[in-house]
């Protein structure tokens, strides 16, 4: 009897099993196909994002490397086309190249010239043309900043100014004080309540303006005084002093080989006899001490 009920619950094991064994291949026929193909493309999904943002960051380090590396504002505005979309590197390349121009200018002397050249200083044709560069850099700084989107951290606000307070350096060196007056304002306008320094200095500035409007004559050699001659005067007391301090020292005179020293003199025999002994004759004196 037991053998028996052995044997069904044996038969009856193998019939669910069998019978589970059949719905999985049927459900995988049928559906289990469509649900690993969506697991699969999770996961080409996952890894493709991955790779993405590596090469982004890789991209991002690239263009942080070219911009520490570039020197010539041609360099920069290059950096500046190549990674327009990287950060901010757009806006910071041509606003370093705006500075190269601008410094050149107020130097006096070219950035890509050594001082052996004939052209290393500026001339004026060069020195129009490097402002010119210079206001172009800053308004393609500003293109950039602007065309970036809304700002509502203000993170950008910054860069900015500079380019707007380097267009005002700029109208400035070509002496006209109307723009930079206009991009002076607008720089305050820009740094607001956030910045009460920046408008501060900016009104300060704006004050000066008509001191800078006119011209300054640097008068010629030719023009200057006559230079006074004057007489040479006698040395100082200090100066003697060094003289004598700085002297060899006087030679010491060399001492006799011998010196002859005198005998006591006795007492007078006479002096005795007359009863005079209470008398003390004078003391010897002390032979020189050589």
């Amino acid at each position: 009897m037991d053998r028996d009920n052995r044997l069904s619950q044996i038969k009856e094991t193998d019939l669910t099993e069998s019978r589970l064994n059949e719905e999985f291949l049927t459900w995988l026929k049928t559906k289990g196909l469509n649900y690993l193909l969506l697991v699969l493309v999770a996961l080409l999904a996952w890894m493709g994002w991955n790779i993405l943002q590596e090469r982004r960051e890789q991209a991002r380090d690239l263009a942080w490397e070219e911009l520490s590396a570039a020197m010539l504002p041609v360099s920069l505005a290059e950096v500046a086309t190549r990674h327009a979309e990287v950060d901010s590197i757009a806006a910071l390349a041509l606003i370093s190249a705006g500075d190269r121009y601008l410094a050149s200018v107020q130097n006096g002397v070219r950035f890509d010239r050594t001082a052996d050249q004939p052209d290393f200083r500026l001339d004026a044709d060069t020195r129009a043309e490097f402002l010119d560069a210079a206001d172009k850099a800053y308004g393609d700084a500003i293109v950039a900043v602007e065309a970036a989107g809304p700002d509502p951290q203000g993170t950008r606000l910054p860069l900015l100014l500079a380019a707007w307070f380097g267009r005002a350096a700029v109208a400035e060196s070509r002496g006209d004080f109307e723009a930079t007056e206009t991009s002076l304002r607008r720089g305050a306008e820009l740094a607001g309540d956030r910045f009460p320094k920046v408008s501060a200095w900016v009104d300060r500035r704006i004050a000066d303006l008509p001191n800078l409007a006119g011209a300054i004559t640097i008068p010629k050699q030719a023009d200057l005084p006559a230079r006074e001659t004057l007489q040479p005067l006698a040395p100082s007391i200090a100066d003697q002093l060094l003289e004598d301090l700085m002297a060899p020292p006087p030679a010491a005179p060399e001492a006799p080989a011998s010196t002859d020293v005198p005998a006591a003199s006795e007492p007078d025999a006479g002096a005795a006899a007359t009863g005079d002994a209470g008398t003390e004759p004078p003391p010897a004196e002390n032979p020189p001490v050589l």
